[in-house]
Protein backbone atom coordinates (compact mmCIF):
# COMPACT_ATOMS: atom_id res chain seq x y z
CA UNK A 1 0.00 0.00 0.00
CA UNK A 2 1.48 3.45 -1.00
CA UNK A 3 2.57 5.74 1.99
CA UNK A 4 1.95 8.75 -0.88
CA UNK A 5 -1.28 9.94 -2.04
CA UNK A 6 -1.94 12.64 -4.49
CA UNK A 7 -3.94 15.66 -3.58
CA UNK A 8 -6.15 16.52 -6.43
CA UNK A 9 -7.56 20.15 -6.60
CA UNK A 10 -9.94 19.51 -8.90
CA UNK A 11 -8.58 18.17 -12.12
CA UNK A 12 -4.95 19.66 -10.75
CA UNK A 13 -2.95 18.23 -8.36
CA UNK A 14 -2.20 20.22 -5.48
CA UNK A 15 -0.26 18.40 -2.79
CA UNK A 16 1.03 14.77 -1.39
CA UNK A 17 -0.28 13.63 1.63
CA UNK A 18 2.31 11.28 3.25
CA UNK A 19 2.18 8.29 5.70
CA UNK A 20 5.52 8.63 8.08
CA UNK A 21 6.61 6.26 11.10
CA UNK A 22 5.94 9.58 13.29
CA UNK A 23 2.74 10.40 11.69
CA UNK A 24 1.61 12.79 8.70
CA UNK A 25 2.13 15.39 6.42
CA UNK A 26 0.74 17.02 3.67
CA UNK A 27 2.66 19.48 1.44
CA UNK A 28 1.14 21.47 -1.81
CA UNK A 29 3.59 20.82 -4.79
CA UNK A 30 6.33 23.86 -5.70
CA UNK A 31 4.53 26.24 -7.92
CA UNK A 32 1.19 25.32 -6.86
CA UNK A 33 -0.79 28.47 -7.30
CA UNK A 34 -4.93 27.09 -7.27
CA UNK A 35 -7.61 27.24 -4.21
CA UNK A 36 -6.52 25.45 -1.34
CA UNK A 37 -7.17 22.19 -0.43
CA UNK A 38 -9.10 23.01 2.86
CA UNK A 39 -10.10 26.77 3.85
CA UNK A 40 -7.79 26.35 6.99
CA UNK A 41 -4.83 25.08 5.23
CA UNK A 42 -3.86 28.19 2.82
CA UNK A 43 -1.65 27.57 -0.12
CA UNK A 44 0.78 29.63 1.46
CA UNK A 45 0.93 27.59 4.76
CA UNK A 46 2.72 25.06 2.38
CA UNK A 47 3.34 22.31 4.31
CA UNK A 48 1.59 20.59 7.86
CA UNK A 49 2.12 17.82 9.38
CA UNK A 50 0.09 15.92 12.34
CA UNK A 51 0.78 12.98 14.82
CA UNK A 52 -2.69 11.90 14.54
CA UNK A 53 -4.52 11.03 10.70
CA UNK A 54 -5.49 14.95 9.88
CA UNK A 55 -8.73 15.93 11.01
CA UNK A 56 -9.39 17.30 7.64
CA UNK A 57 -9.01 14.10 5.65
CA UNK A 58 -10.87 12.37 8.30
CA UNK A 59 -13.99 14.20 7.64
CA UNK A 60 -14.13 13.03 4.10
CA UNK A 61 -13.99 9.21 5.25
CA UNK A 62 -17.67 7.30 5.30
CA UNK A 63 -19.62 6.57 8.55
CA UNK A 64 -22.26 4.56 9.82
CA UNK A 65 -23.52 1.63 7.43
CA UNK A 66 -21.29 2.82 4.53
CA UNK A 67 -18.15 2.73 6.80
CA UNK A 68 -19.23 -0.99 8.00
CA UNK A 69 -20.03 -1.84 4.36
CA UNK A 70 -16.26 -0.50 3.08
CA UNK A 71 -14.66 -2.45 6.33
CA UNK A 72 -16.42 -5.91 5.48
CA UNK A 73 -15.88 -5.46 1.75
CA UNK A 74 -12.51 -4.34 0.87
CA UNK A 75 -11.31 -6.07 4.31
CA UNK A 76 -9.84 -3.24 6.22
CA UNK A 77 -9.20 -2.73 9.55
CA UNK A 78 -11.44 -0.16 11.44
CA UNK A 79 -8.48 2.07 12.70
CA UNK A 80 -7.03 1.77 8.90
CA UNK A 81 -7.97 5.48 7.97
CA UNK A 82 -5.21 5.18 5.69
CA UNK A 83 -6.80 2.37 3.80
CA UNK A 84 -10.12 3.73 4.19
CA UNK A 85 -9.00 7.05 2.46
CA UNK A 86 -7.40 5.17 -0.24
CA UNK A 87 -10.47 3.11 -0.89
CA UNK A 88 -13.14 5.80 -1.72
CA UNK A 89 -10.50 8.67 -2.60
CA UNK A 90 -12.08 9.08 -5.95
CA UNK A 91 -15.18 10.30 -4.99
CA UNK A 92 -15.11 12.28 -1.46
CA UNK A 93 -17.58 14.82 -0.55
CA UNK A 94 -16.06 18.39 -1.86
CA UNK A 95 -13.83 18.92 -4.28
CA UNK A 96 -10.86 16.77 -3.80
CA UNK A 97 -9.57 13.89 -6.10
CA UNK A 98 -6.86 11.90 -3.77
CA UNK A 99 -5.36 9.11 -5.33
CA UNK A 100 -1.81 6.86 -4.99
CA UNK A 101 0.89 7.21 -6.93
CA UNK A 102 0.90 6.27 -10.57
CA UNK A 103 -3.05 5.95 -10.29
CA UNK A 104 -3.87 9.52 -11.42
CA UNK A 105 -5.42 8.73 -14.39
CA UNK A 106 -9.08 10.08 -14.55
CA UNK A 107 -8.38 12.95 -12.36
CA UNK A 108 -7.63 15.50 -15.00
CA UNK A 109 -10.95 14.86 -15.80
CA UNK A 110 -12.33 16.98 -12.87
CA UNK A 111 -12.65 20.77 -13.11
CA UNK A 112 -14.24 22.63 -9.98
CA UNK A 113 -17.53 24.71 -10.06
CA UNK A 114 -17.25 28.60 -11.28
CA UNK A 115 -20.80 28.60 -9.71
CA UNK A 116 -23.50 27.20 -7.84
CA UNK A 117 -24.88 26.26 -11.33
CA UNK A 118 -28.71 23.80 -10.55
CA UNK A 119 -29.13 20.94 -13.18
CA UNK A 120 -32.64 20.47 -14.31
CA UNK A 121 -34.79 18.96 -11.45
CA UNK A 122 -35.91 16.04 -11.95
CA UNK A 123 -39.69 14.17 -11.49
CA UNK A 124 -39.12 10.61 -10.37
CA UNK A 125 -42.47 8.66 -11.54
CA UNK A 126 -43.72 5.61 -10.19
CA UNK A 127 -41.17 3.47 -11.95
CA UNK A 128 -38.41 5.23 -11.07
CA UNK A 129 -36.47 3.03 -8.66
CA UNK A 130 -36.37 -0.18 -10.20
CA UNK A 131 -34.77 -2.09 -6.76
CA UNK A 132 -36.20 -3.98 -3.48
CA UNK A 133 -34.99 -2.24 -0.42
CA UNK A 134 -32.78 -4.89 1.02
CA UNK A 135 -31.17 -4.47 -2.44
CA UNK A 136 -30.55 -0.83 -1.75
CA UNK A 137 -29.67 -1.48 1.84
CA UNK A 138 -27.50 -4.50 0.70
CA UNK A 139 -25.29 -2.62 -2.28
CA UNK A 140 -22.46 -1.51 -0.76
CA UNK A 141 -21.73 -4.84 1.14
CA UNK A 142 -22.04 -6.96 -2.56
CA UNK A 143 -19.93 -3.84 -4.40
CA UNK A 144 -17.37 -2.14 -2.28
CA UNK A 145 -17.90 1.73 -2.01
CA UNK A 146 -15.60 4.17 -3.73
CA UNK A 147 -17.22 7.28 -2.80
CA UNK A 148 -17.96 8.90 0.83
CA UNK A 149 -20.57 10.27 2.18
CA UNK A 150 -20.64 11.08 5.55
CA UNK A 151 -23.97 10.44 8.19
CA UNK A 152 -25.20 6.58 9.89
CA UNK A 153 -28.07 5.98 7.70
CA UNK A 154 -28.26 3.34 4.72
CA UNK A 155 -27.08 5.28 1.61
CA UNK A 156 -26.13 4.55 -2.15
CA UNK A 157 -24.93 6.58 -4.96
CA UNK A 158 -26.98 7.42 -8.00
CA UNK A 159 -27.73 8.92 -11.30
CA UNK A 160 -30.72 9.53 -12.57
CA UNK A 161 -31.18 8.76 -16.07
CA UNK A 162 -33.69 10.85 -17.84
CA UNK A 163 -33.80 8.55 -20.55
CA UNK A 164 -35.10 5.47 -18.67
CA UNK A 165 -37.07 7.88 -16.05
CA UNK A 166 -35.24 5.77 -13.14
CA UNK A 167 -32.34 5.50 -11.16
CA UNK A 168 -29.28 3.81 -11.09
CA UNK A 169 -27.21 2.68 -8.11
CA UNK A 170 -23.55 2.90 -8.74
CA UNK A 171 -20.36 2.06 -6.69
CA UNK A 172 -19.26 5.69 -7.39
CA UNK A 173 -19.73 8.77 -9.40
CA UNK A 174 -23.50 9.54 -8.79
CA UNK A 175 -24.81 12.66 -8.79
CA UNK A 176 -27.92 11.80 -6.52
CA UNK A 177 -27.97 9.95 -3.26
CA UNK A 178 -30.33 6.87 -2.08
CA UNK A 179 -31.49 6.81 1.52
CA UNK A 180 -33.50 4.04 2.78
CA UNK A 181 -34.66 3.61 6.18
CA UNK A 182 -32.47 1.88 8.79
CA UNK A 183 -34.39 -1.45 10.26
CA UNK A 184 -34.18 0.56 13.85
CA UNK A 185 -36.30 3.64 12.27
CA UNK A 186 -38.11 2.36 9.83
CA UNK A 187 -40.26 5.71 8.97
CA UNK A 188 -36.75 7.37 8.83
CA UNK A 189 -36.95 8.12 5.34
CA UNK A 190 -40.98 9.62 5.35
CA UNK A 191 -39.39 11.50 8.47
CA UNK A 192 -36.74 13.22 6.38
CA UNK A 193 -38.97 13.57 3.45
CA UNK A 194 -41.24 16.00 5.70
CA UNK A 195 -38.41 17.67 7.15
CA UNK A 196 -36.98 18.52 4.47
CA UNK A 197 -40.23 19.90 2.99
CA UNK A 198 -41.06 21.86 5.45
CA UNK A 199 -37.76 23.25 5.67
CA UNK A 200 -38.35 24.04 2.26
CA UNK A 201 -41.58 26.16 2.76
CA UNK A 202 -39.79 27.99 5.50
CA UNK A 203 -37.25 29.36 3.52
CA UNK A 204 -34.67 27.42 4.20
CA UNK A 205 -32.12 26.12 0.91
CA UNK A 206 -32.82 22.87 0.34
CA UNK A 207 -31.42 20.45 -2.30
CA UNK A 208 -33.59 19.02 -4.87
CA UNK A 209 -35.30 16.09 -2.74
CA UNK A 210 -38.30 13.99 -2.15
CA UNK A 211 -39.48 10.46 -1.67
CA UNK A 212 -39.69 7.37 -4.06
CA UNK A 213 -40.85 3.98 -3.76
CA UNK A 214 -39.34 0.59 -4.51
CA UNK A 215 -39.90 -2.12 -6.08
CA UNK A 216 -41.35 -3.62 -2.53
CA UNK A 217 -43.77 -0.70 -2.26
CA UNK A 218 -41.36 1.48 0.88
CA UNK A 219 -40.63 4.96 0.85
CA UNK A 220 -37.01 5.33 -0.01
CA UNK A 221 -35.53 8.97 0.33
CA UNK A 222 -33.73 10.82 -2.10
CA UNK A 223 -31.43 14.07 -2.25
CA UNK A 224 -29.22 15.65 -5.18
CA UNK A 225 -25.92 15.92 -4.43
CA UNK A 226 -24.89 19.98 -4.52
CA UNK A 227 -21.51 19.00 -4.60
CA UNK A 228 -21.26 18.19 -7.82
CA UNK A 229 -22.12 19.34 -11.63
CA UNK A 230 -22.10 17.94 -15.12
CA UNK A 231 -21.98 14.33 -15.99
CA UNK A 232 -20.35 11.78 -13.68
CA UNK A 233 -20.35 14.29 -11.46
CA UNK A 234 -16.64 15.60 -12.88
CA UNK A 235 -17.38 19.38 -11.97
CA UNK A 236 -17.52 19.74 -7.92
CA UNK A 237 -17.85 22.59 -5.73
CA UNK A 238 -15.96 22.57 -2.53
CA UNK A 239 -17.73 21.91 0.89
CA UNK A 240 -16.71 21.25 4.07
CA UNK A 241 -18.54 20.41 7.82
CA UNK A 242 -17.50 22.32 10.36
CA UNK A 243 -15.26 19.30 12.09
CA UNK A 244 -13.19 19.88 9.16
CA UNK A 245 -13.05 23.76 9.90
CA UNK A 246 -12.30 22.86 13.31
CA UNK A 247 -9.60 20.53 12.35
CA UNK A 248 -11.52 18.04 14.83
CA UNK A 249 -11.47 14.23 13.74
CA UNK A 250 -15.69 13.05 12.78
CA UNK A 251 -15.76 11.37 16.21
CA UNK A 252 -16.35 14.71 18.07
CA UNK A 253 -18.80 15.30 16.15
CA UNK A 254 -21.35 16.20 19.26
CA UNK A 255 -18.62 18.22 21.21
CA UNK A 256 -19.39 21.36 19.29
CA UNK A 257 -21.03 24.19 20.52
CA UNK A 258 -23.39 27.02 18.89
CA UNK A 259 -21.17 29.79 20.01
CA UNK A 260 -17.81 27.73 17.94
CA UNK A 261 -20.21 27.51 14.97
CA UNK A 262 -21.62 30.85 14.84
CA UNK A 263 -17.15 31.57 15.27
CA UNK A 264 -16.58 29.33 12.06
CA UNK A 265 -19.04 31.45 10.20
CA UNK A 266 -17.53 35.07 10.98
CA UNK A 267 -14.10 33.41 10.22
CA UNK A 268 -14.91 31.69 7.26
CA UNK A 269 -17.76 32.61 5.22
CA UNK A 270 -17.60 35.52 2.63
CA UNK A 271 -20.78 37.46 4.33
CA UNK A 272 -20.77 36.76 8.05
CA UNK A 273 -24.24 38.94 9.00
CA UNK A 274 -25.85 36.92 6.27
CA UNK A 275 -24.64 33.75 6.89
CA UNK A 276 -25.55 34.04 10.74
CA UNK A 277 -28.91 35.59 9.77
CA UNK A 278 -29.25 31.87 7.49
CA UNK A 279 -28.01 30.33 10.80
CA UNK A 280 -30.64 31.29 13.14
CA UNK A 281 -33.47 30.57 10.75
CA UNK A 282 -31.94 27.15 10.45
CA UNK A 283 -31.03 26.63 14.00
CA UNK A 284 -34.72 27.43 15.15
CA UNK A 285 -36.63 25.66 12.47
CA UNK A 286 -34.76 22.47 13.74
CA UNK A 287 -35.27 22.70 17.33
CA UNK A 288 -39.38 23.52 16.41
CA UNK A 289 -39.21 19.61 14.59
CA UNK A 290 -37.32 18.20 16.87
CA UNK A 291 -33.97 17.86 15.20
CA UNK A 292 -31.51 16.60 18.01
CA UNK A 293 -29.38 15.48 16.07
CA UNK A 294 -27.79 18.48 14.03
CA UNK A 295 -23.87 18.09 15.07
CA UNK A 296 -21.03 19.28 13.35
CA UNK A 297 -21.01 17.71 10.38
CA UNK A 298 -24.69 18.41 9.62
CA UNK A 299 -23.43 22.16 9.03
CA UNK A 300 -21.10 22.52 6.49
CA UNK A 301 -20.14 25.39 3.92
CA UNK A 302 -20.04 25.37 0.15
CA UNK A 303 -17.60 27.86 -2.44
CA UNK A 304 -19.79 28.99 -4.97
CA UNK A 305 -17.53 31.27 -7.10
CA UNK A 306 -15.96 34.02 -5.21
CA UNK A 307 -18.94 33.40 -2.47
CA UNK A 308 -18.11 30.72 0.48
CA UNK A 309 -21.95 30.36 2.77
CA UNK A 310 -23.48 27.69 4.50
CA UNK A 311 -24.33 24.79 2.38
CA UNK A 312 -27.88 23.46 1.36
CA UNK A 313 -29.97 21.76 4.47
CA UNK A 314 -29.53 18.09 4.61
CA UNK A 315 -29.95 15.37 7.40
CA UNK A 316 -33.33 17.12 8.79
CA UNK A 317 -35.46 14.90 10.29
CA UNK A 318 -37.87 15.12 13.59
CA UNK A 319 -35.52 12.75 15.63
CA UNK A 320 -37.16 13.24 19.06
CA UNK A 321 -40.22 10.81 17.82
CA UNK A 322 -37.28 8.95 16.89
CA UNK A 323 -35.54 8.54 20.14
CA UNK A 324 -36.69 8.67 23.40
CA UNK A 325 -35.40 11.42 25.72
CA UNK A 326 -33.48 13.08 22.63
CA UNK A 327 -31.78 16.04 23.36
CA UNK A 328 -33.30 19.41 22.53
CA UNK A 329 -30.08 20.52 20.31
CA UNK A 330 -27.05 18.38 19.31
CA UNK A 331 -24.83 21.38 20.07
CA UNK A 332 -24.65 22.87 23.40
CA UNK A 333 -25.41 26.63 23.80
CA UNK A 334 -24.19 28.13 26.84
CA UNK A 335 -23.33 24.39 28.19
CA UNK A 336 -26.97 23.58 27.45
CA UNK A 337 -28.59 21.53 25.73
CA UNK A 338 -32.05 21.32 26.79
CA UNK A 339 -34.55 23.34 28.12
CA UNK A 340 -34.18 26.01 25.27
CA UNK A 341 -37.19 28.71 25.96
CA UNK A 342 -37.85 32.02 23.50
CA UNK A 343 -35.26 34.45 25.54
CA UNK A 344 -32.47 32.04 24.56
CA UNK A 345 -33.37 31.28 20.80
CA UNK A 346 -34.57 34.62 19.75
CA UNK A 347 -32.12 37.08 22.77
CA UNK A 348 -29.35 35.65 23.37
CA UNK A 349 -28.94 33.38 19.92
CA UNK A 350 -30.67 36.10 17.65
CA UNK A 351 -30.03 38.91 18.92
CA UNK A 352 -26.46 38.62 20.98
CA UNK A 353 -25.29 35.77 19.55
CA UNK A 354 -25.84 36.39 16.19
CA UNK A 355 -26.20 40.04 16.25
CA UNK A 356 -29.95 40.24 13.98
CA UNK A 357 -31.65 43.71 15.04
CA UNK A 358 -35.75 42.95 15.83
CA UNK A 359 -37.05 43.47 12.57
CA UNK A 360 -34.92 40.57 11.02
CA UNK A 361 -35.87 38.36 13.38
CA UNK A 362 -39.46 39.09 13.28
CA UNK A 363 -39.13 38.44 9.87
CA UNK A 364 -37.92 35.01 10.44
CA UNK A 365 -40.93 34.10 12.70
CA UNK A 366 -43.72 35.40 10.23
CA UNK A 367 -42.26 32.98 7.84
CA UNK A 368 -42.40 30.12 10.26
CA UNK A 369 -45.67 30.83 11.07
CA UNK A 370 -47.07 31.23 7.32
CA UNK A 371 -45.91 27.39 6.77
CA UNK A 372 -49.16 25.22 6.27
CA UNK A 373 -47.17 22.62 9.19
CA UNK A 374 -50.85 20.91 9.53
CA UNK A 375 -51.32 19.99 6.07
CA UNK A 376 -48.07 19.59 4.99
CA UNK A 377 -47.42 17.03 8.12
CA UNK A 378 -50.58 15.54 7.14
CA UNK A 379 -50.08 15.10 3.48
CA UNK A 380 -46.47 13.07 4.26
CA UNK A 381 -46.30 9.22 3.77
CA UNK A 382 -45.59 9.08 7.81
CA UNK A 383 -47.86 6.44 9.85
CA UNK A 384 -50.78 8.13 11.06
CA UNK A 385 -49.16 7.93 14.35
CA UNK A 386 -46.32 9.42 13.58
CA UNK A 387 -47.67 12.28 12.18
CA UNK A 388 -49.87 13.22 15.54
CA UNK A 389 -46.93 13.14 17.32
CA UNK A 390 -44.69 15.02 14.77
CA UNK A 391 -47.66 17.92 14.34
CA UNK A 392 -48.14 17.86 18.63
CA UNK A 393 -44.37 18.43 19.00
CA UNK A 394 -44.33 21.39 16.27
CA UNK A 395 -47.67 23.18 17.77
CA UNK A 396 -46.14 22.84 21.49
CA UNK A 397 -42.69 24.64 20.61
CA UNK A 398 -44.54 27.30 18.27
CA UNK A 399 -46.54 27.92 20.99
CA UNK A 400 -43.48 28.01 23.65
CA UNK A 401 -41.73 30.20 21.22
CA UNK A 402 -44.54 33.31 20.05
CA UNK A 403 -47.65 31.83 22.02
CA UNK A 404 -49.57 30.42 18.63
CA UNK A 405 -49.99 26.86 17.23
CA UNK A 406 -49.26 25.71 13.72
CA UNK A 407 -52.31 24.72 12.52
Amino acid sequence: MSDRLHVFVGGTRAGVLERRTDGYRFAYVPGYAGPPAFLNLPVKLGEKVWDDFPPPFDGLLPEGVLLEQLLTAAKLDRQDKWGQLLAVGRDVTGMLTILPEGQDNGASLVRLARSGKKRARIKPGDEALPYEVGALITFHSREAPRMSISGVQPKVSAIFSRRDGCFRAMAEGGTYILKPSPTAYPEAASNEALSMELARLAGVEVPACGLVWSRDQRPVFWIERFDRQGTGGRIRLRVEDACQLLEIPSSWKYHGTVETLTDLLRRFTSNPALQLARFFDRFLFNWIIGNGDMHLKNWSLIERGPLIELAPAYDYLNTAILIDNEEESALAFGGMKQGFDPSLLVERIGRELCALPPLRIRRTLERLHRVDWSATISGSALSPDAKARYHALVNDRLAALTGERGG
